[in-house]
């Protein structure tokens, strides 16, 4: 029963189709009381409460809070599908805040714990209104900071020689604490077994030029790359 009402709230028809026909359909959350039915509604999935109208899905049931799932939503999809019309939902939402929280627009499943990764851009976010424009230069700095020390451990590349038969990459991983264009060139030829005096450039694909330490310091996880040999000495290759 807890796996429909997650698979409601974040989409999974397939899912929710088929846990339907094998548990209560209409069975409440024992901390919020939320059905299926709320999770879809809050998550505006229209695809989902129709699907949960049709298996049987009582729109009537309300949450420990007194609410019913048509309450919890502004989607005029989905509102149509219980029934109301865009008329009078705004009738009934007239003493509504104009600016609904992302915490309450979309709160968080109440027994899944987040164990995903980090998103490096998150901070950035949450302080954005903080900075201000009495540091300009604090903000800049953040985000260009944000795309390569978001990660633990080593920035992992995928490196190639351009241009060759062999069209596959390998993954590389540069050390963060030696993040310099010479320090990048040394291990590419290292890895991918070419004299440095070869290269002729370093293409972060689909096309742009590797030139110096900031444009290195710009590269993110899984970045593809490769060496551009010069024409002339290509069949120096070892």
């Amino acid at each position: 029963e807890e796996r429909l009402r997650e698979s409601a709230s974040i989409g999974d028809i397939d899912t929710v189709n088929r846990l339907c026909d094998i548990t209560d359909i209409n069975s409440k959350n024992s901390i919020n009381g939320w059905t299926a039915l709320h999770w879809a509604a809050k998550r505006n999935h229209p695809k989902i409460v129709d699907l949960l109208l049709q298996k049987g899905a009582d729109k009537t049931i309300a949450n420990n809070k007194g609410e019913t799932a048509q309450q919890l939503t502004k989607n005029v999809e989905v509102l149509e599908l219980f029934g109301i019309s865009e008329h009078d939902n705004l009738k009934e939402r007239v003493n509504e805040l104009p600016i609904t929280p992302n915490y309450l627009a979309n709160p968080q499943f109440p027994y899944v714990q987040n164990n995903s990764v980090p998103n490096p851009n998150a901070n950035v976010s949450r302080n954005a209104g903080s900075i201000g424009l009495s540091n300009p230069v604090r903000s800049s700095s953040s985000v260009v900071s944000s795309a390569t020390n978001g990660y633990d451990g080593d920035l992992v590349l995928k490196a190639r020689v351009a241009n060759m038969e062999e069209t596959d990459f390998i993954e590389v991983e540069f050390d963060k604490q030696k993040f310099t264009f010479s320090e990048l060139i040394q291990l590419l030829c290292a890895e991918l077994n070419v004299d440095p005096k070869l290269v002729h450039k370093v293409r972060k694909l689909p096309n742009t030029i590797i030139r110096n330490d900031r444009d290195v310091y710009r590269l993110v996880n899984f970045q593809e790359i490769e060496l551009v040999l010069s024409n002339k000495l290509k069949s120096a290759l070892p």
